[in-house]
């Protein structure tokens, strides 16, 4: 793409975490030589949900923070809403791309830029079985979504449920779910060059190959069955292979005691890591295990990918119909099925197994999802947006605009997609997505 018909490009989130960042600086990147100008707009500097660390470093981007010093869960929706309005006033943005449709700083995006006849892109990785779906929330979405000029989803599963709720065919498009594979990548194999470097790492002490999960412990996570289908793997192996669990939240008390009552030997609980210290679990791991029941994408698994592994990835995860290739990267599996859980563990384990192959195709299927696809991706929704930029606000959303605002309670009052606030941090930067990316 030569140009773009706007000059500023704004990309809103609730809170910026490190891989967003990460799309940031590649959007910035992109632009930059067309002569477009890209703002990050923070709504909050911190959050209730994640264990992120602060990046402060100077970016090569303009970076605008709504409430740089408050808590997103802790700011009432119409404060919210009056903070990101007087964000955009600030930088006057000729296009936003907003954190989906259901939090109040995406409301009051979506509302500017109707106001102000700007290009509104939808950025979403929802997908029709994310939650129980009720038909006046199902009309909601029509209506507010309707307002959009252009959408940027995650993959397959995440343009069907859009083509669903009317959106045009023509201007989906698909890229937003990414990480940082060039970080991953290098990290993992810095690992596997020097692992006694990284034995202080709780369950790195020693060596040997494991099996890695990184989650929150909730229930839609599904590691009760994960711990009960590596018992089952482990009771049927010679040699089996130990398995580390990245991640914390209100369950693992739960599969402390899970493990322990059924005399479960190889797990090893690693606690919350922060982005320095992922790559080299994913480096000395053997194969990755996602076995969420409901997960409207899975970051970690692209981070495996990137790293190099194998994968195993519930067929309900939102990732696994464009990223999992069954058997020349990995296995899709029902994720309530145990006994079939631990067979692809067992399979995945096995001496005949070529997992280095296994894992050059996991890199090369996640190289196209990367940053700078996202960038791609966002440049080309913009430009499909834009002719449709000049509309108005339609009179019927907003009404349903106002009065989501004033029945609103929390930020999080019309989200339908479980367990997505207020729990403890996630395992995994990347993993865990933030407020507003599973609406539904």
């Amino acid at each position: 793409m030569a140009t773009l018909r706007v000059q500023r490009l704004c990309v809103q989130w609730p809170r910026f975490g490190p891989y967003h960042l990460a799309r940031l600086r590649a959007a910035h990147a992109y632009l930059d030589p067309m002569g477009v100008e890209l703002v990050g707009l923070e709504t909050a500097g911190r959050d209730a949900l994640y264990a992120w660390g602060v990046e402060a470093a100077p970016e090569p981007f303009r970076r605008e923070q709504a409430f740089p010093e408050r808590t997103f869960e802790a700011i009432p929706p119409a404060e919210i809403e009056a903070g990101v309005t007087a964000a955009l006033d600030r930088t006057d943005p000729d296009a936003v791309a907003i954190t989906s449709y259901s939090m109040p700083d995406a409301r009051a995006a979506l509302r500017w830029c109707r106001r102000r006849r700007r290009v509104a892109v939808v950025m979403t990785d929802s997908k029709a079985d994310d939650a129980p779906r009720v038909a006046w929330r199902e009309h909601v979405k029509r209506v507010l979504l309707s307002q959009y000029d252009a959408a940027l989803v995650a993959g397959a599963p995440h343009r069907a449920y859009l083509l669903r709720l009317g959106f045009p065919a023509e201007r989906i498009f698909s890229g937003y779910d990414v990480v940082d594979n060039a970080f991953f990548r290098a990290g993992a194999e810095a690992a596997r060059g020097r692992p006694e470097a990284y034995r202080p790492l709780p369950g790195l002490e020693r060596g040997g190959p494991f099996f890695l999960a990184s989650n929150r412990f909730l229930p839609r996570k599904n590691l009760e069955r994960l711990l009960l289908a590596y018992a089952r793997y482990r009771a049927a192996s010679a040699a089996p292979w130990g398995l580390r669990l990245l991640g914390d939240g209100p369950l693992r008390p739960e599969l402390e005691r899970t493990v322990a009552e059924h005399g479960i030997e190889g797990v090893v609980f690693c606690g919350f890591r922060q982005i320095a210290e992922l790559p080299a679990y994913y480096g000395l791991a053997g194969a990755f295990v996602h076995p969420a029941l409901a997960d409207p994408w899975g970051l970690v698994v692209n981070e495996a990918m990137a790293a190099g592994l194998p994968v195993l990835v519930s067929a309900r995860a939102g990732c696994a119909e464009d990223l999992v290739e069954d058997g020349r990267n990995g296995f899709t599996f029902d994720p309530e099925r145990t006994d079939r859980l631990a067979e692809l563990m067992a399979r995945v384990a096995a001496p005949e197994t070529d997992r280095a192959a296994l894992g050059r195709r996991s890199q090369a299927i996640v190289s196209g999802f990367s940053p700078e696809t996202f960038a791609r991706q966002l440049g080309r929704a913009v430009q499909a947006g834009a002719p449709r930029a000049g509309r108005p606000l339609r009179p019927a959303a907003g009404a349903l605009l106002w009065a989501l605002r004033t029945l609103a309670r929390r930020p999080d009052s019309f989200h339908s997609a479980p367990e997505t606030l207020l729990f403890p941090p996630s395992s995994s930067l990347a993993e865990a997505t933030p407020p507003g990316d599973a609406a539904g």
